[in-house]
């Protein structure tokens, strides 16, 4: 027979015990929607996880695709082939067509699809060089493009927050004693751009939570590259946060609801790290069999 203190304490733990599991499930959980390229003995391999809580699948592409991103609608592959092409590959059914292919005056890198819009943000590299780069949008329906971001010197990683698209840019090389690169943003509908961060330092891949409250990047202002946010609203816009720490390289953060996922190098190899948010708790997720080293994380 239960005691009083005995019913109570089963009580509490019944209470609790949902509770918990919640907390501990909230990084167990596969996101749809990301994308990594992993190393295996059969090379590089791009692998998507195209159902919420199913294991990453890898996609058998006959390429090693670069910085490769997943669209829900229609459910696709886009992504840069080893011959400098830009791809969608429409996974049901599964067929792929070329986007764009490079010249002798451009090629072009890091894919962003803009769901609003049914538009790619991509990367130009003028005469195939990193010196000097815009970022051009095209229209997935009449497959025509043009530039939207010119700014001087070279403009990465474009990432889309609602009316805003969000990018990195080098602005600083010869003069500075160092490289200096920030994050920026243009707003998609007046055409104003602005620079969001300043820690004279590089700075870049930046994501914005479904919110639009912060920006998540990878910077090595510490000396190390860890993942760092920067309040976008209220009375904290503009404040900075480090979130990771140690004598680690942290970078390529992804946000999927309230959980920071990002790939970890240390001397032991590289890890999916995935933190929740909330709570601060940071776990390493199992990789699938196979896979040694990963690159290019992202989620859509």
């Amino acid at each position: 027979m239960n005691t009083p203190l005995q019913f109570s304490l089963m009580l509490l733990l019944c209470l609790l015990y949902p509770a918990a599991q919640a907390a501990a499930g909230k990084c167990d959980q596969w996101p749809r929607g990301l994308v990594f390229v992993g190393l295996t003995d059969d090379g590089w391999q791009t692998y998507v996880v195209t159902k919420a809580g199913h294991a990453p699948a890898n996609m058998h592409l006959d390429t090693e695709a670069r910085t490769p991103i997943y669209t829900s609608a229609p459910e696709s592959l886009i992504y840069i082939d080893d011959a400098g092409r830009v791809n969608q590959l429409s996974l049901q059914p599964r067929k792929g067509r070329v986007l764009l292919a490079p010249s002798s005056d451009a090629s072009y890198a890091q894919p962003e699809f803009d769901p609003q819009n049914n538009a790619l943000y991509l990367v130009q590299l003028k005469a195939g060089k990193s010196v000097d780069t815009d970022i051009l949008r095209l229209d997935l329906a009449t497959e025509t493009a043009k530039p939207v971001v010119l700014q001087r010197s070279a403009q990465f990683e474009p990432k889309t927050a609602r009316d805003w698209l969000y990018y990195s840019n080098v602005h600083c090389v010869v003069g500075c004693g160092k490289i200096i690169q920030e994050i920026w943003r243009y707003h998609t509908v007046s055409g104003i751009a602005e620079q969001v961060t300043l820690l004279n330092t590089i700075s870049r891949q930046p994501v914005v939570d479904p919110q639009n409250d912060w920006l998540y990047f990878s910077s090595n202002a510490a000396g190390n590259y860890h993942i760092y946010r920067q309040s976008l609203t209220g009375q904290d816009s503009g404040r900075v946060e480090q979130l990771t720490q140690g004598a680690v390289t942290d970078m390529s953060p992804a946000i999927h609801q309230n959980r920071l996922y990002f790939i970890r190098h240390n001397a032991t190899g590289s890890q999916l790290m995935c933190r929740d948010n909330d709570s601060g708790e940071l776990l390493a997720l199992a990789l699938p069999g196979g896979v040694g080293d990963i690159r290019d994380l992202e989620i859509n």
